[in-house]
């Protein structure tokens, strides 16, 4: 048995910071670091109370509630903010939307089994977590792979330095809903693409802005895509 007094002690700023590609990596609760101690502590105290309280009710749903209210008040301005795309380069849809062919576009790293971009000694999701992962992503070219669009969702995954993929491989409909897409193309709503395309969107921006979307758009061209649905993480 490990003896806890020999054990070195940590601060609580050094807790919550362990969240962010540290000792204790979980995107899920990476917004500890960015708080201050009291805000952070706060934050927490709400959280516990909520899994206390769902142990008597069994409203677990509470309980992600709870998480995703503590995310929004971390990540979002202080003030709201009004959305701006004057400059946008909207391109108005000239036919009806069961006339384009479809193609479902993933930032959240979805591939296929068996064809994994990075080869097939590819790092683990858990491994990509690591700060050196995330670097070697922002530094790095995005890869976009291809998925036809009857693959059952069995046969994808997905790995991401940017969020946890956790919910991604017990459902790729999480980040790449093509199972809602196929029920809707089969009531005539849509049309489908014979492929579909995911990447890591954690990723040099400009480089993809300029330089890697329009060789993708391209792509998609040649492949007859006529609409595309982004699907961000």
């Amino acid at each position: 048995m490990t003896d806890r007094s020999e054990q070195p002690s940590m601060t609580f700023e050094e807790f919550r910071r362990s969240f962010y590609y540290g000792s204790r990596t979980d995107l899920r609760f990476k917004f500890l670091a960015s708080l201050p101690d009291d805000a952070a502590a706060d934050a927490v105290a709400r959280i516990l109370r909520t899994v206390g309280q769902a142990c008597d009710t069994g409203d677990w749903d509470a309980v992600q509630d709870a998480v995703i209210a503590e995310q929004d008040a971390a990540y979002g301005p202080a003030d709201p903010v009004e959305a701006t795309v004057a400059d946008a380069p909207f391109a108005p849809v000239r036919q009806p939307l069961p006339e384009l062919p479809l193609a479902l576009i993933t930032a959240g790293g979805v591939f296929r089994r068996g064809d994994d971009p990075l080869g097939p000694d590819g790092p683990s999701q858990q491994e990509v977590l690591g700060r050196e992962h995330v670097k070697r992503a922002l530094s790095g070219p995005p890869s976009l792979s291809e998925i036809s669009v009857d693959t059952p969702p069995a046969e994808l995954t997905a790995r991401h330095p940017g969020y946890d993929a956790t919910s991604a491989h017990r459902d790729p409909n999480a980040v790449f809903p093509l199972d809602v897409l196929r029920e809707v193309a089969e009531t005539g709503g849509v049309s489908l693409a014979s492929t579909h395309y995911g990447f890591v969107g954690a990723t040099a921006q400009g480089r993809l802005r300029d330089r890697v979307a329009p060789e993708w758009a391209q792509r998609l061209l040649e492949a007859k895509v006529g609409a595309a649905l982004l699907v961000a993480t």
